[in-house]
C-alpha cells in the first residue's frame, strides 16, 4: 500500500499501519499532529507519541535507499506495540558502536540499574516521616532542617573535595 501523493502524508506505523500522533513545535506552540505539516518541517522537534522514529542514512548493499553520504535520511515511525512484539529481532548499539541483542542487553542494563538503586537506598540515611520534628505550623523544625543541610554538605565535601559552594559567598 502506497501513500496517495495527492493526500496529506499521515503518520502511520511502518509495521501495522496504526495511526500515530506526534507533538511538534509550530509557531512557538506545542501542537499535536497526525500528518506532516503542509510546509516542510524540521524533524528535530518531532516527538511521536507511543511510537519511535527510526532513521537511516542508507547503507552499502541496499538498493532501497543509499544516497551516498549527502546527509539525507529515510525515516519510519514504528508504534510501541510493534516494537515490543518484535523486540527479539532488535539490536542494541552502545556508545562504542558495539552490537548486541536488544532484549538481553536491556535485561542486563535493567538489572544493573536495580542493583545501583538498591545500593543507593542501602547507603542513604533515611528518617521516617513520622520521626521528623515539626514546628507549630506543621513544617519541619528549622534546626532539624539545618542539620540535614549540614549533613548533605559534609557528604558533598567528602565525596567531592574540590566542590566549592558559591551560594554562601
Amino acid at each position: 500500500m502506497h501513500n496517495d501523493n495527492t493526500e496529506p502524508f499521515k503518520f502511520r506505523c511502518l509495521i501495522c499501519g496504526k495511526a500515530i500522533t506526534a507533538e511538534v513545535c509550530i509557531d512557538h506552540r506545542i501542537c499535536t499532529i497526525d500528518q506532516l505539516p503542509e510546509e516542510g518541517h524540521d524533524d528535530s522537534d518531532l516527538l511521536p507519541l507511543g511510537a519511535i522514529e527510526m532513521t537511516s542514512y542508507g547503507h552499502y548493499g541496499t538498493a532501497f535507499f543509499d544516497p551516498c553520504d549527502d546527509g539525507t535520511q529515510v525515516a519510519a515511525l514504528i508504534c510501541d506495540d510493534c516494537m515490543e512484539e518484535r523486540s527479539d529481532r532488535l539490536m542494541y548499539i552502545d556508545k562504542q558502536r558495539r552490537l548486541s541483542p536488544f532484549n538481553k542487553t536491556m535485561d542486563e542494563l535493567n538489572e544493573q540499574a536495580k542493583q545501583r538503586r538498591a545500593e543507593h537506598e542501602a547507603r542513604a540515611a533515611r528518617t521516617p516521616a513520622e520521626d521528623i520534628p515539626l514546628d507549630k505550623n506543621g513544617y519541619p523544625d528549622p534546626v532539624y532542617a539545618q542539620s540535614l543541610i549540614d549533613r548533605i554538605e559534609q557528604y558533598r565535601k567528602e565525596k567531592s573535595p574540590g566542590f566549592h559552594d558559591i551560594s554562601h559567598e
